[in-house]
């Protein structure tokens, strides 16, 4: 396999549309038609996480967080900000990231399995806007189109691609004197057997499809209709139930540990909760909004505490660590299921790593 086959298995996993503007997903160090035999994951690109790739002789590294979030002047083993991204360059190691597009998909997923939490939606709706895209056809020059429509990015639906409704029927149209039609005779009306397919697009690829639609269509004047459309999204977090209500502390600490940090008032069961893993303590206003008992977040600042208080909603701080490793294995086991079914070749390893905050 090469570094590219592990881009585009990313991409049908975590688009990177999904990612947040600041965000810096994707290759980070490395050529992406350099071969990979071993890949390595973890949350953080550290020098510890990257010694151990390296030692293990992996060619390639998927974490969380991006080795590079902000432009560098310098490639320097001797700048702390720096120094993982040259190690990984003079050992080899490509290193290829999945950060905000990861967590717009998996990472509140794990969380939830870990808490044993119901998915009932997405706490911030990330999903892309829709569009469906209806055309008219010959039958006998349907498959051109679809074809057509298939590499301008139409037809994707979650990770399959290539999906279409296509039924038949029959177009009827006056051509024109001075036309020269696919189907019928100048100056006369004309009825003929049509299918008509539609399929879904992202709204900010509409354009391109239609254009490649109609370039391969066969008429003179292609019936092509575009429609927004509402479908349910991806988002960051969950908002999630238990049934039967838990224990709140109790049950938390079995889950997440004791060492978490709780803002506002900790009611003595929970049934609805919120999740944001990693920083979402700005979350705590849609919690509070969207009904939820209690928020759990990996980090949370002191003002967004006086927030939580004042809405009346508990908060528990778990750590950034905690909260978001789990994703890291999800993301490995969607990997592997990847492999297996295209029949490709590569050993994962998920690598040890450590909280980088830790009690006294």
């Amino acid at each position: 396999m090469l570094v590219k086959d592990f881009l585009a298995i990313l991409e049908s996993l975590a688009p990177r549309r999904l990612a947040l503007e600041w965000d810096n997903p994707g290759l980070q160090v490395g050529d992406p038609g350099a071969e990979v035999r071993r890949a390595a994951l973890a949350l953080d690109p550290s020098s510890h996480v990257i010694e151990q790739a390296l030692a293990a002789d992996c060619q390639l590294l998927i974490t969380h967080h991006p080795l590079i979030f902000r432009p560098i002047k310098s490639l320097s083993a001797s700048d702390p900000s720096t120094k993982p991204a040259a190690k990984a360059a003079a050992g080899g190691l490509s290193v290829i990231c999945a950060h905000t597009n990861w967590d717009a998909v998996g990472v509140a997923l794990e969380l939830s399995e870990v808490l044993s939490l119901k998915p009932l939606r997405p706490l911030e709706d990330r999903g892309e806007p829709l569009a469906k895209l209806v055309v008219f056809i010959p039958e006998e020059r349907a498959e051109n189109v679809r074809q057509a429509a298939f590499k301008a990015g139409a037809g994707v639906i979650g990770d399959y691609p290539e999906c279409f409704f296509q039924a038949p029927g029959v177009g009827g149209f006056r051509v024109p004197t001075w036309g020269r039609p696919f189907s019928g005779v100048p100056g006369k009306a004309h009825q003929t057997p049509e299918v008509r397919l539609e399929m879904i697009v992202p709204r900010s690829l509409k354009a391109k499809a239609a254009a490649a639609v109609m370039e391969a269509h066969p008429y003179e004047e292609p019936a092509v209709e575009l429609y927004d459309v509402e479908a349910p999204g991806r988002g960051f977090g969950l908002l999630g139930q238990w049934d039967p209500p838990v224990e709140t502390i109790e049950f938390l600490k079995a889950r997440l540990g004791p060492d978490g940090l709780w803002a506002g008032p900790v009611p003595k069961t929970s049934k609805i909760a919120a999740i944001m893993p990693g920083s979402g303590g700005d979350y705590v206003l849609a919690a509070a909004r969207a009904g939820a008992d209690l928020l759990i977040t990996g980090d949370l600042g002191h003002h967004q505490a006086l927030l939580a208080i004042e809405a009346g909603l508990a908060v528990l701080s778990a750590g950034h660590f905690l909260t978001e490793r789990p994703g890291v294995t999800r993301l490995a086991k969607e990997i592997a299921k990847r492999l297996e079914r295209t029949g490709q070749a590569a050993e994962l390893k998920v690598l040890d790593e450590s909280a980088p905050l830790r009690r006294l």
